[in-house]
Protein backbone atom coordinates (compact mmCIF):
# COMPACT_ATOMS: atom_id res chain seq x y z
CA UNK A 1 0.00 0.00 0.00
CA UNK A 2 2.85 2.39 0.83
CA UNK A 3 4.45 1.71 -2.53
CA UNK A 4 1.19 2.49 -4.32
CA UNK A 5 0.77 5.72 -2.36
CA UNK A 6 4.37 6.68 -3.09
CA UNK A 7 3.89 6.07 -6.81
CA UNK A 8 0.68 8.10 -6.83
CA UNK A 9 2.42 10.93 -5.01
CA UNK A 10 5.31 10.93 -7.49
CA UNK A 11 2.85 10.96 -10.42
CA UNK A 12 0.86 13.79 -8.86
CA UNK A 13 4.00 15.86 -8.24
CA UNK A 14 5.07 15.34 -11.85
CA UNK A 15 1.69 16.58 -13.10
CA UNK A 16 1.80 19.49 -10.66
CA UNK A 17 5.27 20.55 -11.87
CA UNK A 18 4.11 20.35 -15.50
CA UNK A 19 1.10 22.53 -14.71
CA UNK A 20 3.29 25.00 -12.82
CA UNK A 21 5.67 25.26 -15.77
CA UNK A 22 2.75 26.05 -18.10
CA UNK A 23 1.44 28.65 -15.65
CA UNK A 24 4.94 30.12 -15.44
CA UNK A 25 5.08 30.55 -19.24
CA UNK A 26 1.65 32.12 -19.68
CA UNK A 27 2.46 35.53 -18.10
CA UNK A 28 5.59 35.75 -20.25
CA UNK A 29 3.64 34.86 -23.40
CA UNK A 30 1.02 37.52 -22.62
CA UNK A 31 3.72 40.19 -22.14
CA UNK A 32 5.62 39.11 -25.25
CA UNK A 33 2.50 39.29 -27.43
CA UNK A 34 1.67 42.74 -26.01
CA UNK A 35 5.19 43.98 -26.80
CA UNK A 36 4.89 42.66 -30.37
CA UNK A 37 1.53 44.40 -30.77
CA UNK A 38 2.83 47.72 -29.37
CA UNK A 39 6.10 47.37 -31.30
CA UNK A 40 7.92 47.98 -28.01
CA UNK A 41 11.43 47.17 -29.17
CA UNK A 42 13.07 47.74 -25.79
CA UNK A 43 10.59 45.40 -24.10
CA UNK A 44 11.16 42.76 -26.77
CA UNK A 45 14.92 43.06 -26.26
CA UNK A 46 14.47 42.65 -22.50
CA UNK A 47 12.53 39.42 -23.11
CA UNK A 48 15.16 38.03 -25.49
CA UNK A 49 18.28 36.05 -24.64
CA UNK A 50 21.12 38.27 -25.75
CA UNK A 51 23.34 38.06 -27.63
CA UNK A 52 20.79 36.80 -30.17
CA UNK A 53 22.08 34.85 -33.18
CA UNK A 54 20.65 36.27 -36.42
CA UNK A 55 22.10 36.06 -39.93
CA UNK A 56 25.23 34.43 -38.50
CA UNK A 57 25.85 37.40 -36.18
CA UNK A 58 25.52 37.68 -32.42
CA UNK A 59 23.33 40.72 -31.86
CA UNK A 60 23.70 42.68 -28.65
CA UNK A 61 20.83 44.83 -27.33
CA UNK A 62 21.24 47.86 -29.62
CA UNK A 63 21.76 45.66 -32.68
CA UNK A 64 18.75 43.51 -31.76
CA UNK A 65 16.55 46.60 -31.35
CA UNK A 66 17.71 47.85 -34.76
CA UNK A 67 16.68 44.50 -36.33
CA UNK A 68 13.42 43.88 -34.43
CA UNK A 69 11.27 44.69 -37.46
CA UNK A 70 13.05 41.94 -39.40
CA UNK A 71 13.37 39.39 -36.58
CA UNK A 72 9.86 39.91 -35.17
CA UNK A 73 7.81 41.60 -37.92
CA UNK A 74 4.52 43.32 -37.07
CA UNK A 75 2.61 40.63 -39.00
CA UNK A 76 3.39 38.24 -36.11
CA UNK A 77 0.72 40.03 -34.06
CA UNK A 78 -2.09 38.17 -35.85
CA UNK A 79 -0.33 34.82 -35.72
CA UNK A 80 0.66 35.13 -32.05
CA UNK A 81 -2.89 36.13 -31.11
CA UNK A 82 -4.15 32.80 -32.47
CA UNK A 83 -1.12 30.62 -31.81
CA UNK A 84 -0.95 28.39 -28.76
CA UNK A 85 2.72 27.64 -28.07
CA UNK A 86 3.58 23.97 -27.78
CA UNK A 87 5.60 22.74 -24.80
CA UNK A 88 8.49 20.37 -25.47
CA UNK A 89 11.29 19.47 -23.05
CA UNK A 90 11.08 22.70 -21.07
CA UNK A 91 10.84 24.91 -24.15
CA UNK A 92 7.85 26.40 -25.93
CA UNK A 93 7.52 26.77 -29.69
CA UNK A 94 5.16 29.05 -31.60
CA UNK A 95 4.65 28.19 -35.26
CA UNK A 96 3.99 31.10 -37.62
CA UNK A 97 4.23 30.43 -41.33
CA UNK A 98 7.65 29.10 -42.18
CA UNK A 99 9.19 30.07 -38.83
CA UNK A 100 9.28 28.51 -35.39
CA UNK A 101 9.77 30.97 -32.53
CA UNK A 102 11.39 29.29 -29.54
CA UNK A 103 11.12 30.32 -25.91
CA UNK A 104 13.04 28.75 -23.03
CA UNK A 105 14.01 29.49 -19.47
CA UNK A 106 17.24 31.43 -19.07
CA UNK A 107 18.42 32.02 -15.51
CA UNK A 108 14.99 31.01 -14.19
CA UNK A 109 12.76 33.09 -16.48
CA UNK A 110 11.33 32.57 -19.93
CA UNK A 111 12.92 34.38 -22.84
CA UNK A 112 12.77 34.40 -26.62
CA UNK A 113 15.81 32.32 -27.54
CA UNK A 114 15.78 31.30 -31.18
CA UNK A 115 14.06 31.14 -34.57
CA UNK A 116 13.99 27.93 -36.54
CA UNK A 117 12.56 26.69 -39.82
CA UNK A 118 9.09 25.15 -39.69
CA UNK A 119 9.56 22.09 -41.84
Amino acid sequence: MRILLSLLLVAFLGLFQTAMAADDFQPFWTQFKAAIKKRDKAALASMTKLPFMFDSKNLEKAQFIAKVDVILPAKLTKCFEKEKPVADNGEYSAFCGEQIYIFAKVNGKYMFTDIGVND
